[in-house]
């Protein structure tokens, strides 16, 4: 109906013009006028039902003791020293994360810099999972982008070797720690951490 709009308002316009008669010209108008309030309301009808459809649709529901499981079975085998939790801003700005992509997310950042020890669990909208993990992938490449300073090259190399792991609608990226210095014990626990 909304593509038909323009085509009627441009017939209502040529009839007007074309009318030999005030009174034609008149009536052609007041059609003109009347099918343009009806589609009018009809798009304003249309538009609410759409956004209260929205806004009924079930918000999808966090599921904290799922990420607290998975991080608290990859913190066991990887312990956080110092350990900063990630808030709101830290997940936007730090990991660049699209906040609207998540549902929820837990996890633990070394906060010294001699360590580079990271746990991060998020459970992504419905369909989003997998913009989460490319958005966590180039979070990943930005650490190890620039690796100028010899001092670092124990963590670079603990970053560039990062596990990005997806299953359903979670995603989980883990660093090793500096005391940990491998991934064996974290793949294992990553091979079971997420399933729901």
């Amino acid at each position: 109906m909304k593509k038909l709009l323009p085509i009627l308002l441009c017939a209502a316009i040529l009839l007007a013009g074309c009318s030999k008669t005030e009174e034609s010209a008149t009536s052609s108008s007041s059609e003109a006028a009347s099918v343009s309030e009806a589609v009018s309301s009809e798009e304003t009808s249309e538009a609410t039902s759409d956004a209260a459809s929205e806004s009924t649709a079930p918000a999808e529901t966090a599921q904290t003791e799922n990420l607290d499981s998975a991080v608290a079975a990859l913190e066991a085998v990887n312990p956080i020293a110092n350990p900063m939790a990630y808030s709101d801003f830290d997940v936007e700005n730090t990991l660049m994360l699209t906040m609207d992509n998540l549902v929820a997310y837990k996890g633990d950042v070394c906060n010294t810099q001699s360590d580079c020890g990271l746990v991060f669990v998020a459970q992504a909208k419905e369909g989003k999972a997998e913009d989460v993990e490319a958005e966590l992938q180039a979070y990943k490449e930005s650490l190890t982008a620039n690796n100028l300073y010899a001092e670092f090259a124990d963590l670079t190399a603990l970053a560039q070797d990062a596990r990005i792991v997806r299953n359903g609608n979670y995603v989980a990226m883990v660093i090793a720690s500096v005391d940990v210095g491998d991934y064996t014990e974290i793949d294992k626990v990553l091979e079971t951490a997420l399933n729901f």
